[in-house]
């Protein structure tokens, strides 16, 4: 369901990888009123109240579903009323529609896991009980894992929310059974699964609140950190949307299903080399380094985290009580990354927060825990521990060439040092006020409590000093990157720039928006935009060049540093399309830091909001722009906005291009998606020339793939461009609205 609203409302905030945040923190909030309600009929009604309650919800639930097929193209695919008015707010505007689209049904779906199981306690499913929670998560993690292979292949997306709505009417159906089941059950089923092996606990202490609720709230902020960081910084492929949620899935079936899977003698050490190198891959900026590292690390915090709270999971009488602190918990987490810390931090620092606090959370539990191996005496725990630092500071040395270099600084020690100590002086505070058993005098059967402090300090103060590393590791991973002289962080990612010799640098993560050279070159096109590249060609040569007293009209969908705009002359208009305010803020500040736009000899408009609906606006408006070249620069970076590539969206830039000379030129510097059948899919369909202009690296120029499309024959006969036609071998793929398969396309 959050694959099928998510990437249906997508196209109308330009493809932005922050629109699958922002809907998984809805369906987080939704998840944990899912859990209240569950909580609440289950300790306040009797069996038959709460049976006939949930009558109630499934029946609304299935005529609110009825009503939006009838309206819709499905229940869950708003309609093309629901697009967004360009300048507002998107955080807020996705909100709302995903409310709106899918808010009761997945308020009745989040019902199901807390609910179900309870009554499944309440007819004598015993310590069993808690399995039921895994066997969810597998059948979330299938869903998850279909829906990119299976079902976004072979179904349209109409299709896809249609099947979904009978499928959903069958889920109703088989709720309404369970509850006219459970309508006679007994009240109460006293259990005997609880925290430490005892149950028939009647209150919750806050500090139990607190650990559920923390312990589930740190891998939920960690996985949406890791999927901002992964898609806004490292690369952007559609996988990668799904990889994080099936680890962080995958931990739950894991941690649930029984506590063997998790063995702190496994699962911590693990994490604990991982953190490390991933750390170092962030400081040396390695890129292949980081979209492996990533998702591991992600899979070994959240095994560790649900790991832990599996062990401190009460008795299935207060079930639901435990099922509402794991999704308030997680809610704060999506909270915390999609609300808080875009206002706090100009990078995604909250990647780096979250791995801390799991570090702080983790030794929390072991101090906690009398029977955990932080309590261990002699000297060979903490002899491999520090073998084990050791080993993974060179093997990282070896493996990433600079972290020598960027970890020689004192104030990363000091750092180390300070943390370090303040871990050992804790937990020496916590064993001194808990009185602690050592294993060894739970053996010797000594009842009295212990002062831990002689026992246990040399394994803390080098779990300390590891701890301190850690700390040390994760803040400089924030600075050890190249310094940006200035950063703006908004819904859709982070625009800095950079000093690289003698010019401003534009990017968004790993990828290059432009360039501009300082005077007296500042008005030199460069990077993608160079006088060779095909766009170049096109704008220095198109036939309208040579016939006095004609001007091109160019239309541009994206600004990055606005290079192109160095191409204007006088009596040329050049209107620019662009999603990211702040990006135009680079070039319309009255002290810009690029000067294309406010220097070029062309009169310049830019309009904010996403180009296909600026456009449709346009011309519903009877405003055509009759466009001598339609520039769609949008597709540099990883992050494709595939609506911008379908049947529809070519039908309207064709009504928008001069009928006689339009040309739409398509850059698809892409690394890692290859767009080329797509866009032969589209000749073929509208039966327009196609040629395609691919140019090397050569500074102070970028390598770029240019593809120009034209319906008139001729057109693209202007003098210096390459006349190669795409690829004859290529499968042509026709997108629409409907229908995209971008998961084929990744080179």
């Amino acid at each position: 369901m959050q694959l099928i609203v998510s990437k249906s409302i997508l196209p109308w905030f330009g493809g932005s990888a922050a629109v699958w945040t922002t809907s998984m923190l809805v369906f987080q909030a939704l998840l944990l009123a899912g859990y209240i309600y569950s909580h609440v009929i289950s300790v306040r009604f009797s069996a038959i109240g709460q049976a006939r309650i949930h009558f109630v919800l499934l029946s609304m639930a299935f005529l609110i579903v009825l009503a939006l097929s009838l309206r819709w193209p499905s229940a869950i695919t708003p309609g093309a009323s629901w697009k967004p008015q360009p300048g507002g707010d998107p955080t807020r505007e996705v909100i709302a529609i995903i409310v709106v689209a899918a808010g009761f049904p997945f308020f009745v779906l989040s019902t199901t896991a807390p609910l179900l199981q309870r009554w499944f306690a309440r007819l004598g499913g015993g310590t069993g009980t808690y399995k039921l929670y895994s066997v969810s998560n597998v059948g979330s993690l299938l869903g998850l894992l279909t829906f990119p292979f299976l079902f976004e292949p072979l179904f349209r997306l109409q299709t896809q929310g249609r099947l979904w709505s009978m499928l959903f009417c069958g889920f109703l159906a088989g709720c309404g059974v369970c509850a006219w089941k459970v309508r006679n059950a007994p009240e109460e089923t006293h259990a005997t699964e609880g925290m430490s092996g005892t149950g028939g606990e009647t209150r919750t202490g806050v500090l139990a609140w607190a650990m559920w609720f923390l312990l589930a709230a740190c891998p939920s902020a960690l996985l949406l950190a890791t999927t901002n960081l992964l898609c806004q910084e490292v690369t952007t492929v559609p996988l990668l949307w799904v990889l994080p949620l099936a680890l962080y899935l995958l931990s739950f079936i894991l941690c649930f299903d029984n506590p063997r899977w998790y063995r702190r003698a496994i699962f911590q050490p693990l994490f604990a080399v991982t953190l490390f190198l991933t750390c170092a891959g962030l400081i040396v900026n390695n890129t292949q380094t980081q979209a492996i590292l990533l998702p591991v690390l992600l899979f070994f915090g959240c095994m560790i985290c649900h790991g832990e709270l599996v062990r401190v999971k009460p008795s299935v009488n207060r079930l639901t009580s435990f099922y509402l602190a794991l999704s308030g918990g997680g809610a704060a987490g999506g909270i915390f990354v999609g609300i808080i810390a875009p206002h706090l931090f100009k990078f995604f620092t909250e990647f780096q927060v979250s791995l801390g606090a799991i570090v702080v959370l983790l030794l929390v539990c072991l101090f906690r825990d009398p029977t955990s191996w932080i309590f261990e005496q002699g000297v060979w725990l903490p002899a491999g521990i520090t073998g084990g630092a050791v080993l993974a500071a060179y093997l990282g040395g070896l493996w990433l060439q600079g972290v020598p270099q960027l970890l020689d600084r004192s104030h990363f020690y000091l750092f180390a040092l300070s943390i370090g100590a303040l871990v050992v002086v804790v937990t020496y505070v916590m064993g001194k006020n808990e009185g602690v058993h050592s294993p060894q005098e739970k053996r010797r059967g000594k009842p009295e409590a212990q002062d831990v402090r002689r026992k246990v300090w040399p394994t803390q103060v080098y779990v300390g000093f590891l701890a301190g590393l850690a700390g040390a590791a994760l803040y400089q991973s924030t600075v050890g990157s190249p310094e940006p002289y200035l950063s703006l962080r908004n819904f859709y990612g982070v625009a800095r720039v950079y000093r690289v010799g003698p010019a401003n640098v534009l990017a968004n993560g790993r990828t290059l928006h432009g360039a501009q050279l300082d005077p007296p070159n500042d008005k030199v096109p460069v990077t993608y935009y160079g006088n060779a590249s095909g766009i170049g060609i096109v704008l220095e040569n198109h036939p309208k060049r040579s016939i006095p007293g004609e001007n091109l009209r160019v239309g541009l969908v994206g600004l990055g540093a606005g290079t192109l705009a160095a191409y204007g002359r006088p009596g040329d208009y050049f209107r620019y399309y662009e999603i990211n305010p702040d990006v135009a803020k680079l070039s319309l500040d009255p002290h810009p830091v690029f000067t294309y736009v406010r220097d070029s000899s062309a009169h310049v408009d830019v309009e904010l909001g996403d180009a296909r609906l600026l456009l449709e606006r346009e011309l519903s408006k009877g405003q055509v722009q009759k466009f001598d070249v339609l520039v769609l620069d949008a597709f540099s970076g990883d992050a494709i906005p595939v609506h911008l590539l379908t049947r529809e969206a070519f039908a309207t830039y064709w009504q928008d291009l001069d009928p006689d000379r339009g040309i739409i030129a398509i850059h698809v510097t892409s690394r890692h998606v290859n767009l080329l059948p797509v866009l032969l899919g589209a000749s073929e369909y509208f039966e327009a020339e196609s040629v395609y202009d691919v140019n090397a690296a050569k500074y102070p120029f970028e390598a770029n793939t240019w593809v120009l499309l034209a319906r008139h024959r001729g057109a693209l006969k202007i003098p210096g461009l390459k006349q190669t036609p795409l690829p004859a071998d290529l499968q042509p793929r026709l997108w629409t609205d409907d229908y995209s398969d971008i998961f084929r396309l990744i080179k």
